[in-house]
């Protein structure tokens, strides 16, 4: 029903687990690097007690999808989410932090640890809205600042009309925009995505709140009132959307790819794969202390050196230039450091960013980090890579083989490059 010429879509690579495993632990070859990252995340250190993990409201079971993953390979260690407002060790936050954020967790939950922060997953943002029948609507950067600057309140207006000529969108009642009181991930993620595309139409810049609409405490409220009100509209995560069965807006990508391919089409709510492209279109950035922050993902063309293709499993069409959803937040963990490497949050962090860990948060609905950004973790995180036996044969016991049974780590986990090696072989 859109006039793109043409809709993007991936497809995702899936390897099936053969003897593989037997002749990767049999090879003589010094291991590629990306099969001793396999083999050093396979070596799991386990605790013992029970983790609280402050989590939002629009993010709660994701940090238990975590815990229950952890407590399948070290079963004395229990991780339980709290609310916000909780002390806790560990705490997630729905968008990139600032200092005055990171000072109230250090304050309330360890003033004597030092805090390490890092980018846990991403998740796509998009308009979302109460109108049955009307899922799939094309809404340009125009009509998204339009709307939630409170401009636009009828379905009709031509901003909507002009590029969803295919819909019915007369005797519909005007639109409820909706957002919460405090300040949001998904609306930083979506106002960063308007500042860049349509400064002179949004100059409000980015921010997590919006001044226009109705308020409301909590995510919860918030969805309990606009499942109840038809033609309420509101920003939020794609997952929280499906979940509740609110129809999602589809955006528009132009520009020019890494490739040098001109884009000019839609992207797809429905298409998960293209989530992962997107998400590597943020800034990082590294303090003096080694946190790793993340941008809000905006504008679906990865940043140089952030996204990588093979690792991803994702093959894109002939015709595809390289592009994804274009508008994600960023979530980070905020985690107690006390200097041990046997703490409680230290360890369950560091299995977060496992693969494992980013698997069991894509079950979940969000989107794991691009392989570039995962690795840069283990440095504050102070995950190791074992290299002992790097230069040298493998013994005949092979440990390489007894680690991935360890996490159970199958071949579909494996970066693309640890599959050619094992092809290869």
């Amino acid at each position: 029903m859109s006039r793109r010429s043409k809709n993007v879509r991936g497809i995702v690579l899936v390897s099936s687990l053969t003897a593989t495993m037997a002749i990767l632990a049999a090879c003589t070859p010094p291991m590629p690097p990306d099969v001793l990252a396999a083999r050093a995340e396979s070596q799991i250190v386990c605790g013992t007690g029970s983790l609280e993990v402050a989590t939002p409201g629009q993010f709660v079971g994701a940090m238990d999808s975590v815990g229950a993953a952890l407590n399948s390979v070290c079963p004395e260690q229990m991780t339980t989410e709290v609310p916000i407002g909780t002390p806790a060790p560990v705490k997630l936050v729905e968008r990139t932090p600032n200092q005055q954020l990171i000072t109230e967790f250090q304050t309330a939950s360890c003033p004597n640890d030092k805090i390490i922060v890092i980018p846990a997953f991403a998740y796509p943002v998009t308009i979302a809205y109460n109108v049955v029948g009307l899922e799939g609507l094309v809404f340009t950067p125009e009509t998204v600042a339009a709307i939630l600057k409170g401009e636009v309140t009828s379905w009709e207006d031509p901003l909507i009309a002009d590029e969803n000529p295919d819909y019915d969108l007369t005797l519909l009642p005007d639109i409820a925009l909706m957002s919460l009181e405090t300040a949001d991930g998904s609306v930083e993620a979506m106002t960063t995505w308007l500042t860049q595309q349509v400064p002179n139409v949004w100059t409000e810049g980015v921010t997590g709140t919006l001044t226009a609409g109705q308020k409301f405490a909590t995510q919860e409220d918030l969805l309990l009132e606009m499942t109840s009100v038809e033609s309420s509209i509101a920003v939020l995560p794609i997952f929280t959307a499906f979940n509740n069965v609110l129809a999602t807006a589809n955006l528009p990508v132009k520009g020019t790819d890494a490739n040098g391919k001109e884009i000019d089409t839609v992207v797809t709510t429905d298409d998960v794969q293209l989530y992962k492209v997107g998400s590597g279109a943020t800034n990082v950035t590294i303090d003096e202390s080694g946190n790793i922050f993340a941008s809000p993902a905006a504008g679906g063309f990865p940043v140089e050196g952030n996204f990588d293709l093979a690792s991803s499993k994702i093959v894109l069409g002939e015709d595809q230039g390289l592009v994804g959803w274009p508008v994600e937040g960023y979530a980070h963990l905020l985690i107690c450091d006390d200097g041990t490497n046997s703490a409680l949050p230290l360890l369950f962090a560091q299995y977060a960013v496992r693969l494992a860990g980013q698997g069991s948060l894509e079950s979940f609905g969000v989107t794991p980090m691009p392989e570039p950004i995962r690795v840069q973790t283990f440095t504050p995180l102070r995950v190791t890579v074992n290299t002992e036996d790097a230069d040298m044969e493998m013994p005949d016991e092979a440990p390489l083989e007894e680690a991935i049974v360890d996490e159970e780590i199958t071949n579909d986990e494996l970066p693309q490059e640890a599959e050619s090696a094992v092809e290869g072989q």
